[in-house]
C-alpha cells in the first residue's frame, strides 16, 4: 500500500463531511402543542444561509424558507434573539475557512502519496493545513455550542412545556459531523505526520580507471 494513503483517505473523508455539514442543519427546534383549537407541530431548521420552517398548524401543513436578513427583521415577533443571526455568519465564515484549509492539506497528501512536487514539502502543507483544520473544525460547534438562539437563555439542549406549549431544541446533524471531521483530519494529520519521505536515490559514481 502507499505511503500515507490511509492519512489521505481520512483527509477525504473529512472534506466530504466538512461540506455536507456546510449545507445541513446546525441547529433544530421543534414546537407542539395539542389544545383543542390550536394544534400545532412545527419544526424548524438553522442553517447557516437560512431558516426553514416545516410543520402543521390546525390541519393546515405550513413549510417555508427565509434569510436571515428576513429573520432578523421579524425577531421581535418571533422571540429570537437578533443577535443570534450575527453568529451564524461568523460560523459560516469559520465553515468557508475550513473547507479551505481542508482542500489544502488534501493537496499537500495529494503530492505526497502520489510524488508530486517535493514530498517533503507536500508533507509538511498536509500536516500543517491538517491540524488547522482540526481546529477550525472543531472551533465552529464549540462556539456555535456557547451561544443562544432564544431570548431567555434556555440552554444548548433543552425542552419544556409552557402554557401547553412543548419546546425542545438541540443540535442538528451538522453539527455533530463538524466534530467527526475534525477528529478524522486530526488522525489524519498525525498519521502523516508519523510518514517519512522515501530517501533519494543518489546513483554511485563509477571508479576510476
Amino acid at each position: 500500500m502507499k505511503k500515507g494513503i490511509m492519512a489521505l483517505i481520512g483527509m477525504i473523508v473529512s472534506l466530504v463531511f466538512i461540506i455536507v455539514a456546510f449545507f445541513g442543519p446546525w441547529y433544530t427546534m421543534n414546537m407542539k402543542s395539542s389544545t383543542v383549537g390550536a394544534t400545532m407541530d412545527y419544526n424548524v431548521g438553522i442553517y447557516l444561509r437560512t431558516m426553514d420552517v416545516n410543520g402543521n398548524f390546525m390541519g393546515q401543513d405550513v413549510s417555508m424558507s427565509m434569510s436571515y436578513a428576513d429573520a432578523a427583521s421579524q425577531a421581535q415577533t418571533s422571540g429570537v434573539n437578533a443577535d443570534s443571526f450575527k453568529i451564524i455568519d461568523y460560523m459560516m465564515y469559520l465553515t468557508v475557512g475550513t473547507l479551505v484549509t481542508a482542500i489544502l492539506a488534501l493537496i499537500g497528501m495529494l503530492g505526497f502519496v502520489f510524488n508530486f512536487g517535493n514530498a517533503n514539502r507536500m508533507r509538511m502543507l498536509g500536516i500543517v493545513f491538517g491540524i488547522i483544520t482540526f481546529i477550525l473544525a472543531i472551533a465552529a460547534p464549540l462556539y456555535f455550542m456557547n451561544t443562544s438562539f432564544t431570548q431567555g437563555n434556555y440552554g444548548f439542549w433543552f425542552s419544556q412545556t409552557i402554557s401547553g406549549v412543548s419546546l425542545s431544541a438541540g443540535p442538528g446533524f451538522a453539527w455533530y459531523l463538524m466534530i467527526v471531521a475534525a477528529i478524522i483530519a486530526l488522525i489524519a494529520s498525525v498519521a502523516m505526520l508519523l510518514k517519512k519521505s522515501a530517501p533519494e536515490t543518489v546513483t554511485p559514481t563509477p571508479p576510476a580507471q
